[in-house]
């Protein structure tokens, strides 16, 4: 994830949009299409948001933008309608009820909070088992390897905990 976003300072905003099942060909071209509109026309309050979106294991929505005064209340939420227009059409990236793990095999499973913690406590997560952290917030987070992470280093541990 440290080449997402090289043109991008580390301050840039980010914004995780996680789907609970890989997208279809269908759907990738509609996402691609919808974001590569919107990032050419985003603005906050008249100056051209600097803009970007990018779609990672074919599962995470990562959108960024930046501009010198930072993007703006209204410019970020001109970019939710566009991933709510999505969410109407069977895309949705705004549940937070999933867990998203990477499995031994390099797989990526998303599983409800519920699943996730039987999992934990089944020892089926280990600490080293990778995690996505979908909450990231900037850039940075994301050259620093906050997004995918391992088990032990992330807000999972916390959450999650073997009984």
């Amino acid at each position: 994830m440290k080449n997402l976003f090289p043109q991008f300072p580390e301050d840039a905003k980010l914004w995780v949009y996680a789907m609970p099942r890989p997208l279809t060909e269908e759907q990738h071209k509609l996402v691609k299409t919808r974001l590569a509109e919107f990032v050419t026309q985003w603005q906050s309050h008249g100056t051209p948001v600097h803009g970007a979106f990018d779609i990672v294991e074919n599962q995470f929505v990562m959108i960024a933008g930046y501009v010198d005064d930072g993007v703006s209340g209204c410019s970020t939420d001109s970019m939710v309608r566009v991933m709510k227009q999505l969410r109407d059409e069977g895309l949705d990236g705004f549940d937070r009820s999933w867990v998203y793990y990477r499995d031994g095999g390099d797989k990526v499973h998303s599983v409800t909070r519920s699943q996730f913690q039987d999992l934990v406590a089944k020892g089926q997560i280990s600490a080293a088992t990778p995690v996505f952290d979908t909450t990231v917030q900037f850039v940075g987070d994301l050259r620093r390897g906050a997004f995918e992470t391992a088990f032990a280093n992330a807000w999972h541990a916390t959450a999650f905990q073997k009984n």
